[in-house]
C-alpha cells in the first residue's frame, strides 16, 4: 500500500512540474503557462498597441493588485509569443479603485500599515517599456494628489481623455 501511495505521489509531482507557471520577461508577476500545442497567430513585424485599464483595487492591502498582475501576464504572453519588445507598445491607465497602487512604499505604509506590495511589479513593468498613468481626476477625488507616489507613474488629466485619445490612435483597449 505504501508503494502504491508513493507511486501516486510521484505521478502528481511530475505532472505538477509540467504545469509550472513561468515568468519569462516580467519576473515580479504575470505568471503564464507554456502551451506547446498553441498555434502561432502573432505577426512579429506588426506594431501591437495596447491600452490597459486598471480600475480595480487589490483584494487586501498586503497583496499585489490582481489587475496589475494581469498586465504583467499580458506583457509576458505577447513577448513569449514572439513579438519583439520594440513592437509592443503598452500604456496602462490607473483610476477609480486602483488609484492607491500608485503610492510610494512610505505613503502606502502610512495609509495601509504595510509597504506597497505593487512597487516591484510597477518598477519592472516600467523598466520593460510599459507606460503607466494615473488619472488626475481619481488622484484628486481620492485626495492623494499630495502623497508621494511611484516615480514610474505619470499623471494624465483623466483616464477618459487618455483612453479616447489612444483608442483614436489605434490602441486596442483591454479591460480585465
Amino acid at each position: 500500500m505504501r508503494t502504491y501511495r508513493l507511486i501516486i505521489l510521484l505521478v502528481f509531482v511530475s505532472l505538477a512540474s509540467f504545469a509550472q507557471k513561468k515568468f519569462p520577461y516580467i519576473k515580479s508577476g504575470g505568471g503564464m503557462f507554456e502551451v506547446p500545442e498553441a498555434e502561432p497567430i502573432v505577426d512579429p513585424k506588426m506594431k501591437y498597441k495596447v491600452l490597459y485599464e486598471i480600475s480595480k483595487g487589490a483584494d487586501k492591502p498586503d497583496s499585489v493588485n490582481s489587475t496589475l498582475d494581469k498586465l504583467a501576464r499580458l506583457v509576458n504572453l505577447h513577448l513569449s509569443a514572439g513579438i519583439p519588445k520594440q513592437n509592443l507598445d503598452v500604456v496602462a491607465v490607473i483610476h477609480f479603485l486602483g488609484t492607491p497602487l500608485i503610492l510610494s512604499d512610505e505613503a502606502y505604509k502610512k495609509k495601509f500599515g504595510v509597504p506597497n506590495p505593487n512597487t516591484a511589479l510597477i518598477n519592472e513593468l516600467a523598466a520593460n517599456g510599459v507606460k503607466l498613468y494615473i488619472c488626475g481626476q481619481s488622484l484628486y477625488m481620492r485626495k492623494l494628489e499630495k502623497e508621494p507616489r511611484n516615480p514610474a507613474i505619470r499623471v494624465t488629466l483623466s483616464a477618459m481623455v487618455l483612453m479616447t485619445t489612444l483608442q483614436s490612435k489605434g490602441y486596442v483597449p483591454i479591460i480585465p
